[in-house]
């Protein structure tokens, strides 16, 4: 029960520091940008941690926190604007998630 109690709050957490984010970050994109790599870097350092912390955490806090549909929909924007800057907001979401989520798992070693 506790678990699930947890699981709940911590998407509910997430959902809303990324709507924060989103939402008042100038250009919108680059607060969605901030919290997908911040959530790469976490679940990076959840890597060596026992149950049921990856599922809670992971699932539920990091799952919310970090959103495809957010990010496939500022790409769709800037796509209107210049597509030069939706390839550049999706290189620099890839590059810098994997590099987050690479240090991550450094550190957890």
């Amino acid at each position: 029960m506790l678990t699930a109690v947890a699981f709940v709050g911590l998407a509910g957490a997430g959902t809303a520091i990324r709507l924060l984010a989103s939402d008042h970050w100038p250009g919108g994109h680059r607060g969605t940008l901030l919290v997908n790599v911040a959530g790469s870097l976490l679940l990076g350092l959840l890597s060596g941690a026992g149950a049921p912390v990856p599922l809670v955490v992971g699932v539920g806090g990091l799952g919310a926190l970090t959103t495809f549909s957010t990010f496939a929909s500022d790409t769709l924007a800037l796509a209107e604007e210049s597509r030069y800057r939706a390839v550049g907001h999706v290189a620099t979401t890839v590059v810098l998630g994997l590099g987050a989520a690479l240090f991550g798992l450094a550190i957890d070693s």
